[in-house]
């Protein structure tokens, strides 16, 4: 388990010591704080993902803009 465990906090973006601290707390049953780890990195996720949606709404502004005037 902890090697799938290690894969997925990898890919969501927890760093090396992040994901040591997530197993070792996992081994020791501490699942409430497990689930606020995860939580806390869906939250930087979700903000990222705004961050990134917010240059692809101007140019879609800007591309109805545009054509409304043509």
């Amino acid at each position: 388990m902890a090697n799938n465990t290690q894969a997925l906090l990898a890919e969501t973006g927890f760093g090396q010591e992040q994901a040591q601290r997530f197993l070792v707390l996992e081994a020791e049953g501490r699942t409430d704080e497990c689930i606020r780890m995860l939580r806390c990195k869906r939250c930087e996720l979700v903000d990222a993902l705004h961050e990134a949606q917010r240059p692809i709404d101007v140019l879609d502004w800007a591309i109805r803009d545009l054509e409304k005037r043509a």
